[in-house]
């Protein structure tokens, strides 16, 4: 990990940029963040409108338009859905249905049909999923009901449903910041 986001969870909630070149380093400060409805919590359960605390792996960037980054992007569609239905087998998982996008990532997965009842609609979310990026949180060895559809994302409210939201032009500056090889991590902790 050479790469870390981290997210400052206080009176005014902040993202640090810090990048490793034989030391940390902060890069750039964000400020005007918002998370989650109900705060922040290490024990995250579905809908509770909180944001989980830890660290996480930064998984793909996303949305709604073309985008030519360095960093590994998927453009969402009328197919794509990232399903919160606890009992489905594919649950905190993107499907794109008859969908052909890359399956390197273990969240990611291509089928022919919906088999949940409750999934986010991701082109249904266009001021928030313009552009995102996957916070790799209880995906791998995923525990039912313990919370998905963990993101970072444009912010249009002063809260998330668990989420970590910031400005367009922040979470441009963040892609923009973003380097695969790095190995970049997100940091979400209280102050």
């Amino acid at each position: 990990m050479k790469q870390l986001i981290k997210v400052i969870i206080a009176e005014e909630n902040i993202i640090e940029l810090w990048q490793w070149s034989g030391k940390w380093q902060i890069v750039d400060t964000i400020n005007n963040v918002c998370i989650g409805k109900k705060g922040a919590v290490n024990n995250k359960k579905e809908g509770d409108m909180k944001t989980p605390l830890g660290l996480f792996k930064l998984g793909v960037a996303f949305g709604i338009n073309n985008l030519n980054i360095d960093y590994p992007y998927i453009k969402i569609t009328d197919n794509s859905y990232w399903v919160d239905d606890v009992d489905s087998k594919f649950y905190n998982k993107w499907v794109e249905i008859n969908g052909n996008i890359p399956d390197n990532y273990s969240y990611i997965v291509n089928s022919d049909k919906k088999e949940w009842k409750s999934a986010e609609h991701l082109i249904d979310y266009p001021k928030n999923y313009e552009l995102g990026i996957v916070i790799e949180y209880n995906t791998e060895k995923f525990i039912k009901n313990n919370g998905s559809a963990i993101f970072m994302h444009i912010k249009n409210k002063d809260y998330t449903y668990g989420c970590i939201a910031a400005e367009k032009q922040d979470i441009i500056k963040i892609l923009n910041f973003l380097d695969e090889k790095q190995n970049p991590h997100i940091l979400i902790q209280t102050k």
